[in-house]
């Protein structure tokens, strides 16, 4: 093999992982991070945000040493084990990927040994789906380094997170393709979210290898959606108030706008050789990942702010009638007493409305008609990014209850449920993968039903409910799991890439940043209910 066919291999294997980090990263929060901007301003805004984004290195690093020793302890708990006769029963359409253990694996013959760098393994009972379930999945870490109390717990906050998420891209989405297509809003969110259902239930072993070119596809509409709104924004600039006493909502919103990684990337470490190389290529993906939402993140939420003004004015009804809006989201009526307030940041917020919808009412209307390009790049970006990012994101949630599943589930009562005598199909159509659909549909109804019962509560689902989920199950679960893998019971394993000693002085930033981060969002939660 040539060396442009090996870097050709490598880049694409390592792209899958940056571009699967930006996929979970650049969800709602592009959407959601502008809105919490009409108070504070954008100096707050950064300071806020590039904190957060210092925290989740470390957490991206520590994470990835978490995985490490999972997977080590598996291996060596399976070594000890002498359950190993058991049916073990090998899906066939579930496909090997590019450098996993398990493929390589399960071309072992009996008796030989796999080298796991300084340990070494026999491969004797270690067939393709047994070193698979090595793998560690979000609800295998909780059982393997939590309490005995907090392991539900932990696989609980996983999926509540999972779920506000997901409530928010349904509600996003469909905002999205409504105002593209000018349909009414609330029937678009049964077919948005149950045409995205199917997909991840049904064909999740088929839209894996998809996410990496959509993702790339989404990042550059991204990118030109931001160079083409920075050049309008240049030319319109509306003044930006700063305040730095309102900068708790960018601050709550940013662990949202720069969160997701952690349910991702066990999905991501499963395609890993433990290898040195393999392992930094992996954190070094998710860094540059990581890097490129901030940086667009930024971008984006300045070209915002130039157009999109941070507050409301109030239009004459009579004016109104030559500055006609096009299309009103939530069909009722925007006067409010003797006027017509104009599209900005707080009657967006007000509204529970993403911050594209202002943004192509200004530029669809008025003196800057000349913009509607703009506005249709903008809608092309904003369904294609919501639709990947719910895939990415379903697929993770689907991911973890496979993961629940599999951990009550009896290799011999699959072998014995087996319905291959049947016919070929049911070689895909097994009884564990039945309970695995059933349990995510049932899930995902979870994120229809919410949807349609409070179509205005994007920023409130995003800001409230999903960011104290996942800041609970950073700052208190991935803590206690990293301290955990730093003990003496996880010391001797030798990782094939470990952590330099110095940097475990900064463990503790991450439960410090995230648990003040879940009493910050309760205050702010209480206030909110209490006005």
């Amino acid at each position: 093999m040539g060396l442009g066919a090996n870097l050709w291999k490598i880049l694409s294997h390592y792209s899958q992982f940056y571009f699967v980090s930006i996929a979970s990263i650049l969800g709602t929060g592009i959407l959601g991070l502008p809105v919490t901007l009409s108070e504070s301003g954008f100096q707050p805004f950064i300071l806020s945000f590039l904190i957060c984004y210092f925290v989740q290195i470390l957490t991206v690093f520590f994470f990835t040493e978490v995985l490490q020793k999972a997977y080590y302890r598996n291996v060596e708990k399976l070594q000890e084990s002498d359950k190993d006769n058991a049916p073990i029963h090998m899906e066939k359409h579930e496909l090997h990927t590019y450098g996993s253990d398990y493929d390589l694996s399960s071309k072992q013959e009996y008796g030989e040994f796999t080298e796991l760098r300084d340990m070494v393994v026999p491969s004797r009972a270690y067939k393709a789906d047994t070193i698979k379930r090595c793998l560690p999945n979000l609800h295998s870490l909780g059982e393997l380094l939590l309490p005995c109390f907090l392991r539900q717990l932990f696989t609980a906050t996983v999926l509540l997170s999972l779920l506000c998420v997901l409530i928010s891209y349904a509600l996003a989405g469909s905002q999205a393709f409504a105002t593209l297509f000018n349909i009414p809003y609330i029937k678009m969110i049964p077919a948005f979210c149950w045409t995205w259902t199917f997909v991840i239930v049904f064909l999740h072993s088929f839209i894996q290898p998809i996410i990496s070119v959509l993702t790339f596809l989404k990042g550059t509409l991204f990118t030109a959606t931001v160079a083409v709104t920075l050049l309008v924004g240049l030319k319109i600039q509306n003044p930006v108030k700063n305040d730095y006493s309102a900068i708790g909502d960018s601050f709550l919103m940013s662990t949202i706008a720069l969160g997701g990684l952690m349910n991702v990337m066990p999905m991501m470490f499963a395609k890993l050789k433990q290898t040195r190389d393999e392992i930094i290529g992996f954190n070094v993906s998710i860094f540059l990942g990581l890097t490129t939402c901030v940086i667009l993140n930024l971008l984006w939420c300045w070209s915002i702010l130039a157009i999109v003004p941070q507050r409301s004015t109030c239009l004459s009804t009579n004016i109104n009638e030559s500055l006609h809006i096009v299309f009103n989201l939530m069909n009722e009526s925007q006067i409010h007493g003797k006027c017509i307030l104009s599209p900005s940041l707080k009657k967006a917020e007000m509204n529970g409305e993403i911050s594209t919808i202002p943004l192509s009412q200004i530029l669809e209307n008025g003196e800057y008609n000349y913009f509607q390009y703009v506005a249709f790049i903008v809608q092309l970006f904003i369904i294609t990014s919501i639709s990947v990012s719910f895939m990415t994101m379903g697929s993770a949630l689907h991911h973890t209850i496979k993961g629940v599943v599999d951990s009550y589930w009896n290799p011999t009562l699959e072998a014995e449920t087996s319905l291959r005598k049947y016919g070929n199909i049911f070689e895909y159509i097994t009884a564990r993968r039945i309970a695995q659909w059933i349990g995510s549909l049932i899930i995902f109804s979870i994120v229809f039903g919410i949807a349609m019962s409070n179509p205005k509560g994007f920023k409130s689902i995003l800001e409230q409910a999903a960011s104290l989920f996942q800041n609970i199950e950073i700052g208190l679960f991935l803590g206690i799991m990293i301290y955990k893998v730093s003990s003496r019971e996880y010391n001797h394993y030798i990782l094939p890439f470990q952590l330099p000693r110095w940097f475990l002085y900064l463990q503790g930033i991450i439960p410090v940043y995230f648990l003040f981060a879940v009493v910050y969002d309760i205050y702010h939660i209480f206030r909110s209910y209490l006005k």
